[in-house]
């Protein structure tokens, strides 16, 4: 009997502190709910390199946050602009239209890129320089219900992109490929 209550206590014991431990289940979930959506992003990237197990994607609408208990976090996109992520390639890309934080990984890390976005009116939206993440992404908050051309240059090469920030439009764009 003494052996099965000592096996049984350091079940319990070893069960508590695996999940204290584990960096992937310390959350404050009231923290959380508590930033503004552009805060909660930039948490979702980072815990891509410090918390594998939370999972995180951005629809044209929304940033839902998935956690290892099944709990989630969701955050409404304003309704005047959409976020979208830019990963320019050399070399290698993946194919994607949902941009997952937690998962998405761009060729071109930490690079500083010369960008404009123009709506079709001519209008410039951006310009100037823009660095991508740890990630391989920059990230655009663009006005909503445009068609918006790119243009990105890194040292002597370039890409031109056509997006759009409709409901219906990718946040993950993959396929500025610099020539």
């Amino acid at each position: 009997m003494k052996t099965f209550l000592l096996i049984f206590s350091l079940f319990f014991i070893f069960l508590g502190c695996s999940e204290s431990t584990d960096p992937n289940y310390n959350i404050d979930f009231a923290k959380i709910d508590s930033l503004d959506l552009k805060s909660a992003i930039g948490l979702a990237n980072e815990w891509k390199f410090t918390k594998s197990k939370i999972t995180s994607h951005i629809t044209p609408t929304e940033l839902i946050i998935q956690f290892p208990d099944g709990r989630e976090v969701k955050k409404t996109l304003p309704p005047n602009e959409m976020y979208i992520a830019v990963a320019p390639y050399i070399s290698k890309t993946h194919d994607c239209s949902t941009h997952y934080p937690s998962s998405c990984d761009g060729e071109l890390k930490e690079i500083t890129f010369k960008l404009t976005a123009k709506n079709t009116q001519g209008n410039t939206l951006f310009d100037g320089n823009i660095t991508s993440m740890k990630n391989g992404f920059f990230e655009l908050w663009l006005p909503r219900d445009l068609t918006i051309a790119l243009h990105v240059e890194y040292n002597s090469l370039s890409a031109d992109e056509v997006i759009g920030t409709f409901d219906v439009n990718k946040t993950c764009i993959t396929t500025a490929k610099l020539k």
